[in-house]
């Protein structure tokens, strides 16, 4: 195409690379027509060059590794660079609100803006009231496993970059948390510990170089992450299980604790946890909370076949009681203590160690799970409502989520988005994104203050995890060949929380007309107000029709959204 070229040409070349990046059903239905013919039309690789003609679109979904379109995906690859987030937000003007949405036909961060008018209370669908004030964020994120690091590493310089700017980068989605593993998980190579000498008790063999390796590249990781943010990384530390020499089994499958808290293996539990956090601090890495132990729960059904420490509710407040609160204040008084980290069905059960003082002191915040419910429209596992009724009981707890995923259940659970990675599949890939949007602000409008997501970036085939506990991730790589990587609907929606939603944004009264809250049964919603001075609006739309909402400003004016079937909204505007 050339400067002189006509509109009429200016299409021709231009609705190609359209019909690549967007698969609506019409779109899908001219590009199966037009594909034969598409490379007489305009090359692949130049769809990026012609990327501003196409007003908000910029998800290329053709890939080089696997020579077709995968359908619901941005790709990135050497070839076509990464879609980037529009931050037009931050240049908005007096009576103007940004809208960006994310569809399931297709769009990904759309912009627009819309224009505030006056009108009355009676004329409005939903009103943000900023005089109710609720919880404050911590922020939104991912876990810095062996696998993510490992998945980063494989790829070329150039890809690696790609990752690290599509999570923290200002153009980016800006996670503001971060999750890391104490020693292995199943999405490592092996089974390792810190501290491998038996019975060293003062832990004098302790020893992380294993995250200075190219094994992981752990360490560097966050490194890099740390030097890339221009926010703050609220990072917590989680265990999976101690030292196999620790274990009643010797094995750390399903495994239990050698002793009762206050003797010599719990106190060198908590050392091996304080020398973590030293260890990390050394290297410059600054640990804002630790969690007790990554799903301790005893479950029904032993299935899980990777390193995990069995413990209850009771055998957590004595441990932090007697061993681990003390060490903490001691070693490293300012770390913020996560108890259960655990599924939310269990939260009303776990509070012995909120209804003990002694314990109770030393804690901070719980830590949440969405397994036990969110594939599940029956509400087969712990209700929303749980979390508003710990909160009403301990209003000075924080409570944050601390790990989910999706492709964890079976494909025979019919109700469910199946088992690993499912790239390409539309209708899989948008649920899943679903699932994420549904957890996400039904967490919010129940006190939840964040929301971290499992790792980062897996492979195809949903790993590395040496328990073959294969999983799905918002970002996946190209492991073959080192050269690409797909961006899922699931990264898209983490971006309307994360983007906007900054540490210290306070959640605000957001509520419908009763005429109205029919009408909006299909569509969730929250509200907040940022420290920068805006005002975020969050609107999914479960349902397929769609839906025009008037939201009154606290400034007592209306701006009007229309709510496409399937997506989800992010509106912004200022104070």
């Amino acid at each position: 195409m050339t400067a002189s070229s006509t509109p009429g040409e200016a299409f021709s070349l231009v609705w190609p690379c359209w019909s690549l990046r967007n698969p609506t059903p019409v779109a899908q239905e001219i590009r199966a027509a037009m594909v034969g013919t598409m490379r007489g039309l305009v090359p692949l690789a130049a769809c990026a060059a012609l990327l501003p003609l196409a007003q908000g679109i910029d998800c290329n979904n053709w890939s080089m590794r696997y020579k077709k379109f995968l359908d619901g995906v941005c790709v990135c690859n050497s070839t076509v660079a990464c879609d980037t987030f529009p931050n037009d937000y931050q240049k908005l003007s007096s009576g103007e609100a940004g809208v960006y949405r994310t569809t399931r036909d297709g769009e990904r961060f759309h912009y627009e803006t819309a224009t505030f008018v006056a009108g009355s209370p009676a004329d409005a669908d939903l009103t943000i009231d900023a005089s109710t004030t609720y919880q404050t964020i911590i922020g939104f994120g991912g876990a810095f496993t062996d696998a993510a690091a490992i998945n980063v590493y494989k790829m070329d310089d150039t890809i690696q970059d790609m990752i690290l700017d599509a999570y923290y980068s200002a153009n980016g989605i800006q996670y503001t948390t971060g999750r890391i593993p104490i020693s292995s998980t199943d999405f490592s190579t092996n089974i390792y510990s810190y501290d491998a000498t038996v019975d060293d008790f003062d832990m004098r063999d302790f020893s992380i170089a294993v995250d200075k390796t190219s094994a992981t590249h752990k360490l560097e990781l966050i490194h890099r992450v740390l030097d890339m943010t221009q926010r703050n990384l609220s990072i917590f530390a989680s265990s999976w299980a101690p030292p196999v020499w620790m274990t009643k089994e010797n094995s750390t499958l399903n495994c239990h604790l050698k002793g009762n808290p206050g003797e010599e293996y719990w106190k060198a539990l908590a050392l091996y946890y304080s020398k973590f956090i030293t260890a990390y601090e050394n290297e410059g890495i600054s640990i804002w909370a630790m969690t007790t132990q990554n799903e301790p729960a005893e479950p029904l059904i032993k299935l899980n076949a990777w390193q995990s420490l069995r413990f209850t509710t009771k055998t957590e407040r004595d441990f932090i009681k007697k061993d681990l609160g003390p060490r903490m204040k001691a070693d490293h008084p300012d770390l913020k203590l996560i108890i259960m980290d655990d599924n939310k069905i269990n939260l009303l059960n776990w509070l012995a160690a909120l209804e003990d003082d002694d314990a109770a002191q030393y804690v901070d915040g719980v830590g949440i799970h969405w397994y036990s419910d969110a594939d599940f429209p029956l509400g087969l596992g712990g209700s929303f409502s749980d979390l508003t009724t710990f909160h009403n009981k301990y209003p000075d707890v924080f409570m944050l989520g601390t790990e989910a995923c999706e492709g964890y259940i079976p494909d025979w659970v019919f109700t469910s988005t199946g088992a690993g990675v499912k790239l390409g599949d539309f209708n899989i890939g948008w649920w899943r994104a679903h699932n994420y949007a549904k957890d996400i602000i039904n967490d919010l409008t129940n006190y939840v203050s964040g929301w971290t997501d499992w790792n980062l970036v897996l492979d195809t085939n949903g790993g590395p995890n040496w328990a073959k506990n294969f999983v799905d991730a918002p970002i996946l790589v190209d492991e073959a060949n080192g050269n690409e990587i797909y961006k899922q609907p699931m990264y898209y929606v983490m971006g309307h929380f994360s983007k906007f939603l900054t540490p210290g944004s306070v959640r605000l009264k957001f509520t419908a007309a009763s005429g109205s809250k029919s009408r909006l049964s299909d569509v969730d919603w929250t509200a907040f107000l940022t420290p920068e001075g805006q005002y975020v609006a969050i609107l999914f739309n479960k349902g397929n029709g769609e839906e025009t909402v008037k939201i009154m400003a606290p400034s007592g004016k209306l701006v009007q959204v229309v709510i496409r079937p399937t997506s989800i909204q992010t509106v912004v505007f200022n104070k």
